[in-house]
């Protein structure tokens, strides 16, 4: 007897329940409870510079900075630069701990493309992080958008979020700090 067709039942069963099962009861406990979903907990936003000309390159050292191993205080110390130095900065995340909300003024579409959608007096949007110059990273019903708040969309609370940047030094050591305010230079604007 072939043991792969032992197998092909229980696939089959598990298939069943990830691809038409489970996805119809997260559907039906949402219609039930009368809420839309939420956005994802502990949002990240790879890569993301998150105000208007952030720009990740060459940083000056406006104060002395710990930098870590990882993404976290507890991830032990990579090394420390001092004030005056220079890193270069190479990528960062913007991780939202608490997304912020926005109300729905005015019916409005929002998105481009394949990705419009219309939005109605009363709908919240979930501001997962500031952009600049007034744009928020937002999600609605499943979809992240950058959009523009104003008299249409209302902010009403602001995300908790923190951004990680990742460095290295002349030394080509690299690590990640969560004081981008102890940088400067990060602005291509100014």
């Amino acid at each position: 007897m072939n043991p792969s067709k032992c197998k092909t039942p229980a696939r089959k069963v598990r298939t069943l329940l990830t691809r038409i099962i489970f996805p119809s009861l997260l559907l039906v406990t949402s219609a039930y409870s009368g809420q839309a979903p939420r956005p994802p907990a502990n949002y990240r936003d790879n890569g993301a510079c998150p105000f208007e000309c952030c720009t990740y390159r060459r940083w000056s050292v406006d104060t002395d900075t710990v930098i870590y191993k990882d993404q976290s205080e507890k991830s032990g110390v990579a090394f420390r630069v001092r004030k005056g130095e220079h890193v270069v900065g190479l990528t960062g995340v913007v991780i939202t701990l608490k997304p912020g909300k926005a109300a729905v003024r005015k019916a409005t579409t929002i998105g481009e493309g394949k990705r419009k959608t219309r939005v109605k007096p009363g709908d919240v949007l979930y501001l997962m992080h500031y952009l600049g110059e007034g744009f928020y990273k937002t999600w609605f019903r499943g979809v992240i958008y950058d959009l523009e708040m104003s008299t249409t969309i209302q902010v009403l609370t602001e995300p908790d979020t923190v951004w990680w940047v990742k460095v290295r030094n002349n030394r080509n050591q690299v690590g990640w700090s969560k004081q981008n305010d102890n940088f400067g230079d990060m602005d291509s604007c100014g």
